[in-house]
């Protein structure tokens, strides 16, 4: 599955979240009690915006530790911070104190580095709760992390996908619009694609069904238990029923119209977004925050957010791990189960993002979205993290992501599917040979 680059995201109800922040603090759970210690200033590397400051979470792991100054580096770019994470930790040496990894690249990490990371297991005291970080992860999320009975990354924040759509778009081609019987008759992505080709058949000009055929693949790809490799790590692109099927489907969407032909998250996407140029989109929850930040006061109650069809999936997210090179190595730690606890969940899904733990998902399950129409994306994005598969992964599943993307794009340029797809085997075969895969 490929994972789009994040963006600057900005909070959904800023009083809302400070609110509910303050709300938690007071009842911080034991694991996240600590007495004050010397001062010390920590260095928290990120990506895209993680939403911790927009939260209040910084500041309010500031007034539970006086004396400690949590300063944030926050790159813009997934990649070009992937690619300087990995070349810190091949000199050894550390972008900060705490440091994000992004869920794709964690278990090459883990692999390759871990005599520049500290097992976090081995960190804290024997009375915390949360020192069997299995008991608080999913396995597909836990199991990337640990090597050698070491656990070196705890799950910070990941992207349980949803469908965000507009009612008024769906109305407008005599479809059924609410919440209730989109869930019931978009259940399956047959359902959905049913749906598409009788608002493109109704909707001749003007916005199109859905915004992206890879993203349909994507999230049709992420909720198989088999993708690109088997549990083996052979390459198993080419015989994976499911991604034979998430295929088939993307490109039968593109042949019925039913795409926008738009790449999620690029210029011309954001573009779309404010001209309503679609009507249903596969979101993370990560993308809330992006869709109410570019539409504005204007799109609050035009959108709306219903469980993703097939139930599950997961786009983007990252760990949090302890560099060797740190010096306060114990203070990091402390930082990292703050921001992974139990209190962050609310906070964070308020926020338009959403924690990775059990506890913080738990936490985080009343929470609504006034400007998606009141939607319960706290349970919706809750169990749809709950039921993403443990599929196996290999340090090439980002590249052949990408080049399914590519050819995807080929495919609504004009090229035969067939053409495109065998191009995507071979530049996935190549991937999977590379030096380092």
């Amino acid at each position: 599955m490929t994972l789009p680059a994040r963006m600057t995201r900005t909070s959904l109800a800023t009083a809302t979240v400070a609110l509910a922040l303050a709300g938690c603090v007071s009842s911080q759970t034991p694991a996240a009690r600590f007495k004050p210690g010397p001062a010390v200033t920590l260095r928290l590397a990120v990506y895209g915006d993680s939403g911790y400051q927009q939260a209040g979470l910084l500041r309010g792991y500031e007034r539970l530790h006086p004396g400690t100054r949590v300063v944030v580096d926050d790159a813009a770019s997934q990649a070009s911070y992937s690619s300087d994470l990995l070349r810190a930790l091949a000199t050894g040496g550390s972008l900060g104190d705490l440091v994000a990894i992004p869920f794709t690249t964690m278990r090459q990490v883990a692999v390759r580095y871990a005599d520049r990371l500290v097992p976090l297991d081995t960190l804290g005291s024997a009375a915390d709760a949360v020192t069997n970080f299995q008991d608080t992860e999913a396995p597909w999320m836990w199991q990337a992390s640990t090597l050698s009975g070491h656990v070196y990354g705890i799950g910070a924040e990941a992207g349980p996908l949803a469908l965000c759509y507009r009612p008024a778009l769906l109305k407008e081609a005599g479809l059924p619009a609410t919440a209730t019987q989109l869930t019931r008759s978009w259940s399956t992505w047959q359902g959905y694609l049913a749906s598409g080709r009788l608002f493109a058949s109704r909707i001749r000009r003007g916005p199109a069904f859905m915004d992206s055929v890879a993203s349909l693949y994507n999230a049709m790809v992420s909720q198989a238990r088999t993708q690109y490799y088997t549990p083996r790590g052979r390459l198993s692109i080419a015989t994976s029923p499911a991604v034979r099927q998430a295929w088939t489907s993307a490109v039968g969407a593109a042949a019925h119209h039913l795409s926008a032909r738009l790449v999620p998250l690029t210029r011309a996407w954001n573009t779309a977004v404010v001209r309503w140029s679609f009507a249903t989109a596969v979101c993370p929850a990560w993308m809330l925050s992006l869709i109410a930040h570019m539409t504005g006061p204007k799109g609050a109650g035009a959108w709306a957010v219903i469980p993703v069809p097939g139930g599950g999936g997961d786009s983007g997210g990252f760990y949090l791990a302890v560099p060797r090179a740190s010096a306060h190595q114990q203070d990091a730690y402390q930082l990292a189960l703050y921001l992974t606890g139990q209190q962050a969940g609310p906070v964070l899904a308020q926020a338009g993002l959403f924690p990775a733990r059990t506890p913080a998902i738990t936490a985080a399950v009343d929470v609504t979205s006034p400007y998606f129409s009141g939607a319960r994306v706290g349970l919706i994005y809750g169990q749809a993290a709950g039921r993403v598969p443990d599929a196996p992964a290999g340090p090439a599943t980002q590249a052949i992501g990408a080049d399914v993307d590519a050819a995807l794009a080929a495919v609504q340029s004009g090229t035969p599917a067939s053409r495109a797809w065998a191009r995507a085997l071979r530049q996935a075969a190549a991937a999977a040979r590379a030096p380092g895969a």
